[in-house]
Order: C-alpha cells, then structure tokens, then sequence
C-alpha cells in the first residue's frame, strides 16, 4: 500500500502509545497505590520503548529529554505481514 492511496485518512485519529515497560501487582497492591508509589517495571532505562497505535506494535524507540520533556526517538520500524 503506498502513501497515495492513504490520501484522504490524514484526519483519522488514531491512539498513540509509548509503552515505558509493564509489571504486574496484586488487587490489593493496585487499590494501595498513592502518590508516592513506585512500581518496578519489566523493562531497564535502556532498554527500546514500545510504540503502539490502536495496541499494535509498529515501532520502537528510546525516550531522549527534549525541553524538559520526554520523546520518543523512533529506532526500529516493525514489519507487519
């Protein structure tokens, strides 16, 4: 599929995640969580961020400080079939 035939879709909204890492707790741990809360992750600080749209992985990527702010910086295209 090329880009011309994606004309016409530049307004569709799509949900763009940045996945840091996952963890797992239990009930009780997640209805315990406050503000000063910490929850260990999956991932090290050096390890790719998952890009999702729609929940599907389509890239990944580290997370440099851009203005105070986190980014994602796109390393990896997934392939999809």
């Amino acid at each position: 599929m090329g880009i011309s035939s994606l004309a016409g879709l530049g307004d569709v909204e799509v949900k763009l995640s940045a996945i840091v890492g996952r963890t797992e707790v239990t009930f009780e741990e997640a209805v315990n969580l406050d503000v000063k809360s910490r929850l260990s992750l999956d991932k090290t600080s050096s390890d790719p961020v998952d890009v999702c749209v729609n929940g599907k992985l389509v890239a990944r990527g580290k997370l440099p400080v851009v203005e105070g702010n986190y980014g994602v910086q796109i390393t990896e295209l997934i392939k999809t079939a």
